[in-house]
């Protein structure tokens, strides 16, 4: 597994997202999302992301209990209050973040190294952006903001690069290539690609009736999407000898990013994404095509609301 840097710590090209560890979104035994840990830890997977809410705090508590005595870098994410409230709620208060980072320590066992504010708004970012950089080496090594759960986020992530935040985790892949471009034409060293795979639409298990945390994708944005990806980008993967993962991985993997965070449900899907970390980026005029396909259909495909959460 190749690495990267990301705020000064090397991160594995593949990280693994947590929301399948100890949640209901994905409907995964402790068994079996131990499973993919190992796995990941077997692939050289170092990178494990996940959030105080997810499980409500089960998934940092098992990742703690899980990933204990090894050389990872955890990252965990704050924002959504789930202790005073029936139903999570976003708060971005000081006082309040403070005390939920220092709640996600205790699970994990330790302080995380990077610590993300989670789905704020742009005003959020501006108004917490001092606070949370003055917590850089307290409540975690590096500080950001993963945004969501819409995957259009312009305005949050400009506002999350323009205040030199350490990490900015966002949507991006060849069916969803904005705003995600413009960050990255922005520079930084910190960025984070989620969902690479278009939540699923990008793979060979493509499954237009989702039961689980992916059914929050549109019906219609999936067929709509599916019918691009079997039509133009599926001949591309072939003519490389990659599956649709791989090639959608390897996508992200030819910009200049810190790390790609993939959703795996079964050790085989992570292996899968795995095998793009193998130093050989798409070629230019891969590149160029798929960047002609999103002038062409960016602006039907920017029509879906939601990445799925997250």
């Amino acid at each position: 597994m190749r690495r990267r840097t990301l705020c000064g710590l090397e991160v594995s090209e593949i990280g693994l997202g947590g929301w399948v560890v100890g949640s209901e979104l994905y409907r995964l035994s402790d068994e079996e999302a131990r499973r993919l840990v190992n796995k990941a830890l077997d692939l050289g997977i170092n990178l494990f992301d996940t959030a105080d809410v997810y499980g409500g705090g089960r998934s940092e508590e098992l990742l703690g209990q899980w990933l204990r005595g090894h050389d990872v870098v955890l990252s965990t994410k704050v924002g959504y209050d789930f202790y005073h409230f029936e139903k999570p709620t976003r708060r971005f208060d000081p006082d309040y973040l403070g005390w939920a980072a220092a709640k996600s320590a205790e699970r994990l066992g330790r302080r995380p190294d990077i610590l993300m504010i989670h789905n704020p708004t742009a005003d959020a970012v501006r108004k917490t952006a001092t606070w949370l950089k003055a917590q850089r080496g307290t409540l975690a090594r590096c500080v950001g903001a993963a945004l969501g759960p819409e995957t259009y986020v312009l305005e949050e992530g400009l506002a999350a690069l323009e205040a030199g935040l350490d990490a900015v985790m966002f949507v991006f892949n060849i069916l969803e290539q904005d705003p995600g471009r413009e960050f990255i034409r922005r520079g930084g060293s910190g960025l984070l690609v989620r969902v690479p795979d278009a939540t699923g639409v990008l793979t060979d298990r493509f499954n237009p009736n989702p039961t689980d945390h992916r059914s929050l994708r549109p019906r219609e944005w999936m067929l709509k999407a599916r019918a691009v990806v079997e039509r133009e980008v599926a001949p591309l993967a072939r003519e490389l000898g990659l599956t649709l993962a791989q090639y959608a991985v390897k996508y992200v993997l030819s910009f200049p990013v810190a790390s790609v965070v993939v959703t795996a449900t079964a050790p085989e899907e992570l292996e899968e994404y795995a095998a793009a970390s193998d130093s050989r980026l798409l070629p230019r005029d891969h590149l160029e095509r798929l960047e002609e396909l999103w002038r062409r259909h960016g602006a039907t495909l920017s029509a879906a609301p939601s990445s799925g959460g997250r």
